[in-house]
């Protein structure tokens, strides 16, 4: 890819955002499309700034609403984190810090890239070979073998680790300040927030019960639910409330009863010690965990016995290594298409596209990354289906294995299979024919990528972004049905779940992309910057006014996320090594490793201090938020909400919930399928 295809490629991104967010800024003044972009905000009855014609300045107010602007971009920036927390809750505003992340980072890295290493990379008297890669004189491939230029990038390397690693969501400050206090202080403060949250929803019903599995039946009555209140009257006697059995309703004549029950005790403190227990010597009896909240249920997965389990997440670990292994295909073949010498020789007829002038640099620049983006957008859909399968008994289990998946899939896809084949293996018959060069190529290959890296991402955070706020789809749907089945119809809001299956990966790697090129090409940086000051204002945007919170899992996103910061820091690291050593720096090299070190034991020590806090529940506050409601007189009206809380969603089969209860049932029913 030489110069003209990389500017191609920002022209168009660049172009096509401008246009996308100024069509934006119109069509969310237009009443007819609050369905669209103010669901949220429709659903919680809450006002909406659209004028009306009843509105005195009507006139004025019409001819602003067909006016482009940008006011909702800093409107986003004075959104406090308060305002999100309390108004969206914990698992929202951990993909904001995400982004704060990525800007704090990057704009630190930024000042010592582009400053330091940027200009030590162009100014090197003798680079080891130059290719037609556009970015090769900005990058660390230009420095010749054995120059103490690369000094200079160790340093540099070790700010970005250090940096990353104690300061994962940093705010303010310097680079070179954050240590391991910093670090402990800004965990600290997670789990203040966490610890907050949960005292704020106290009185949610999942705090009072616990789900258990794998009841055995009863030897008097061969009834699981008698089973059910033997066992918990009389290991529980002081703290149990009651159960909700679980019912196949597949035939409302004859119900069948599954070994799945929601248990109610009488206080917090009772529930988190029961959840947490092992109930019998064989563990594969009497399974308990903290259940999750009613409308985050997936009732269906629940009639899966547990022991199938570990074969379900064995099929779906299949299942997501073939459609890794089947993606190589159409990424190859988009490499293929940024090496336009390769894909003439590969493909001949490529050659007429010579013939139209620039239309090479759009097809090399910007058609790469945008074939690339359009294969991977069904990717974490795919991966939801699959995570379906895995047996989670919950939306948010099912959604954080899924970011997982995704993520996983997209850093060996979209990162290493892209850079593998697309510079590893464009060098290697060159390599055959002139061995003695080959660690100059190799160390060469990984800069080789960083253009094509930049365009995509342009494509995913100016394009990918500004159809994220557009909502096209949505807004072609809401024509169609408009002029078709519900012409006249009063229009409903189009609700749905924030994506964190599909906004956590994407944005992960590209922290992942940044923190690997950070050192290697500085020139990508300000790209990333932009990416993540665009991602910020629009999430925030979404949040605010599209996208509804289904679930509060109070920050549970954090430690995955965490992790994956983690893992690109390592790889970071490794790269580092690996071309210090190929360009005969050994003492680099080495002096490298303690850094790769002190981030495996910085992670173990995580894993330690911290991660417990995010799947347990604290015996301690669960005392403390009993005390307080004991103060307040609700303790026994918030378990009395518990046991109505788990028989009402499914105390009538699916198809007669619109209709008049008939039945005096109050079990929760199941279909199983």
């Amino acid at each position: 890819m030489n110069a003209q295809s990389l500017f191609a490629s920002a022209a168009i991104n660049i172009g096509l955002a401008l246009i996308t967010t100024f069509l934006f800024s119109v069509l969310k003044k237009q009443p007819s499309n609050a369905p669209i972009y103010y669901p949220r905000r429709l659903s919680d009855r809450h006002p909406i700034p659209i004028p009306h014609r009843r509105h005195q300045n009507w006139c004025c107010s019409a001819i602003l609403r067909f006016l482009p602007s940008v006011s909702w971009i800093p409107q986003a920036f004075r959104v406090s984190e308060d305002e999100i927390l309390q108004t969206s809750g914990l698992d929202a505003l951990v993909i904001i810090r995400l982004f704060k992340f990525g800007i704090n980072f990057f704009v630190a890295c930024s000042l010592v890239g582009l400053l330091v290493l940027l200009p030590v990379n162009y100014t090197s008297p003798c680079g080891p070979y130059m290719s037609s890669h556009s970015m090769d004189s900005f990058t660390i491939s230009n420095i010749s073998r054995g120059s103490n230029r690369f000094e200079r990038f160790n340093i540099d390397g070790f700010i970005a680790s250090i940096y990353s690693a104690l300061k994962p969501c940093s705010e303010e400050g310097t680079l070179c300040s954050h240590l391991m206090v910093a670090e402990l202080w800004e965990y600290n403060e997670i789990l203040m927030k966490r610890t907050q949250q949960l005292r704020n929803i106290r009185h949610q019903p999942a705090l009072f019960t616990v789900l258990a599995r794998e009841i055995p039946l009863c030897s008097e009555h061969k009834t699981h639910g008698c089973s059910v209140d033997h066992f918990f009257s009389k290991n529980y006697p002081y703290t149990y409330q009651s159960y909700q059995m679980l019912y196949d309703a597949t035939d409302l004549e004859q119900l069948v009863e599954l070994p799945v029950a929601f248990v109610i005790f009488k206080s917090r403190w009772g529930a988190a010690l029961a959840a947490q227990s092992q109930q019998h010597p064989d563990p594969l009896l009497w399974i308990t965990e903290m259940a999750p909240e009613p409308r985050d249920v997936l009732w269906k997965n629940l009639a899966t016995s547990y022991r199938y389990l570990p074969l379900q997440n064995l099929v779906v670990f299949i299942a997501a290594s073939l459609l890794t292994v089947f993606f190589a295909i159409p990424v190859t073949a988009v490499q293929g298409i940024a090496k336009f010498e390769k894909l003439k020789k590969w493909f001949p007829p490529a050659m007429a596209i010579q013939l139209i002038p620039r239309l090479r640099s759009v097809v090399t620049g910007y058609l790469p990354s945008v074939i690339l983006k359009g294969f991977i957008y069904v990717i974490p859909f795919a991966m939801l289906g699959m995570a379906n399968l895995a047996g989670c008994v919950s939306r948010s289990k099912r959604e954080i294995k899924c970011c997982s998946m995704v993520f996983y899939f997209l850093m060996g896809n979209v990162f290493f299979l892209s850079l593998l084949s697309g510079s590893l293996l464009d060098e290697i018959g060159e390599s055959f024919s002139n061995p003695k060069n080959f660690p100059s190529r190799l160390a060469g290959a990984v800069s080789a990528q960083a253009d094509f890296f930049i365009t995509y991402i342009l494509t995913d955070g100016l394009s990918g972004f500004s159809l994220e706020i557009l909502q096209p789809g949505l807004l072609i749907w809401d024509f169609i049905k408009s002029h078709t089945y519900s012409l006249g119809k009063e229009k409903v809001p189009y609700l749905y779940s924030l994506p964190y299956f599909r906004v956590i990966p994407f944005v992960c790697l590209s922290i992942l992309i940044g923190m690997v090129y950070a050192v290697v090409a500085p020139l990508l940086l300000p790209f990333l910057i932009g990416y993540f000051f665009f991602g910020y204002a629009v999430y925030i945007n979404q949040i605010q006014d599209v996208y509804e919170t289904v679930y509060e899992t109070c920050g549970q996103y954090w430690p995955y996320i965490h992790q994956y910061i983690l893992v690109a820091i390592i790889f970071m690291q490794i790269t580092m090594i690996g071309l210090f050593g190929l360009k005969s720096k050994p003492a680099a090299a080495i002096s490298t490793i303690p850094l790769l070190l002190f981030t495996i034991l910085f992670n173990e020590y995580c894993k330690i201090r911290f991660l417990p806090t995010f799947y347990r529940c604290s015996i301690q506050n669960a005392m403390e938020n009993d005390e307080l409601d004991k103060k307040n007189g609700l303790l026994e009206v918030n378990y009395e909400n518990a046991h109505n809380a788990y028989c009402r969603s499914f105390s009538r089969p699916q198809e007669e919930e619109n209709s008049p209860p008939e039945s005096s049932s109050t079990q929760p029913l199941v279909t199983s399928t």
